[in-house]
């Protein structure tokens, strides 16, 4: 995502005094860690933005990359950002609700239609809340947004109907969103480590799991499965943190430069996913796969008990304000 000029202008001025022009031109290495392997998508975004900032700052600012989770998983790279020992990494806007609770609403399915529609939740209101809080109470500012996929379901028959998930032995991550997205949907959730979903599926452990289609590719899944259902129950990004720290010490004018290289590196990963999503269904298709496409009113229909829940959480209609925020 692009978050609006004003945000990114009003992000620049919040965090304390500027820094001198002495200090301006300091050479720095800012280290960014992923849990993302190289050659997703997110890898050939971030190593965009590492040509773009090292081009545009004359070599005084580079990026470092940390793929594969060599510095450990997303809640031990956060606890580095407070710390000021790791300087960015990315994680979907919905998965910082360990630390801001609410933000689970924007990771529960059926709540966002499509990636422009949560760029403009997280440029709402209530997004920029959840940024604020992240910023002031954890020590972590969200920077920039990137697509990172919307999910779909692979089975071993077909999803045509709300009723085909009826007792479907359906692998799912170990995130409370997802897991109840599939008990709502009649199937039997059954988290499986990622590592180990293919073979899951191909001994018939679990009938069906559901990730973004550059995933499944990626991970061979269609080889173990017959049946692709366009279910699109999340809309994920990756979201881009910096720690506080490291935001305080920075100059405006390399704040800035920061900024312009995630904006670079955001085109590339979009793009790129973009791409992925629009020639992978014909691409399966073609491979013999069956495509179905089941009504997602209906499948939203059955997720009005999780959302009931959620409101009672977080205030009468706190769902609603993320359905009904206009792009």
């Amino acid at each position: 995502m692009e978050l609006t000029r004003i945000t990114r202008i009003m992000a620049i001025a919040l965090c304390g005094a500027l820094m001198s022009p002495a200090m301006a031109q300091d050479t720095r290495v800012l280290r960014l860690g992923m849990q993302g392997t190289d050659g997703d998508p997110q890898f050939l975004g971030v190593t965009e933005a590492a040509r773009a900032l090292a081009a545009n700052s004359d070599g005084r600012l580079t990026l470092e990359i940390f793929p594969n989770s060599q510095l450990g998983n997303f809640s031990e790279m956060i606890e580095q950002l407070q710390l000021g020992e790791l300087d960015l990494t990315l994680n979907p806007f919905g998965g910082f609700e360990p630390w801001v609770n609410r933000a689970i609403l924007a990771s529960t399915p059926y709540v966002v239609r499509d990636f422009a529609h949560l760029e403009a939740i997280i440029d709402s209101d209530w997004g920029q809340g959840v940024v604020t809080e992240l910023a002031e109470d954890v020590g972590i500012r969200v920077i920039d947004s990137w697509y990172f996929g919307t999910r779909h379901t692979t089975t071993n028959r077909p999803l045509n109907e709300a009723e085909d998930f009826s007792g479907l032995r359906l692998r799912v991550p170990n995130s409370a969103p997802l897991l109840s997205w599939a008990t709502a949907m009649g199937a039997s959730p059954t988290p499986v480590a990622f590592a180990e979903v293919y073979l899951a599926l191909q001994t018939n452990q679990v009938d069906g799991q559901e990730n973004p289609l550059p995933t499944i590719d990626a991970m061979k899944f269609m080889e173990v499965q017959s049946h692709l259902a366009l279910t699109g129950h999340l809309v994920q990004d990756q979201s881009i943190v910096i720690s506080e720290i490291t935001w305080s010490e920075l100059s405006a004018e390399d704040r800035a430069l920061v900024l312009d290289a995630l904006d670079a590196g955001g085109i590339v990963n979009n793009d790129t996913v973009n791409e992925r999503e629009a020639a992978l269904v014909e691409q399966f298709i073609a491979a013999g796969a069956n495509v179905t496409e089941p009504d997602r009113a209906a499948l939203t229909a059955l997720m009005s008990p999780i959302y009931t829940e959620l409101d009672g959480r977080f205030g009468d209609g706190a769902v609603a304000v993320l359905t009904q925020t206009d792009p």
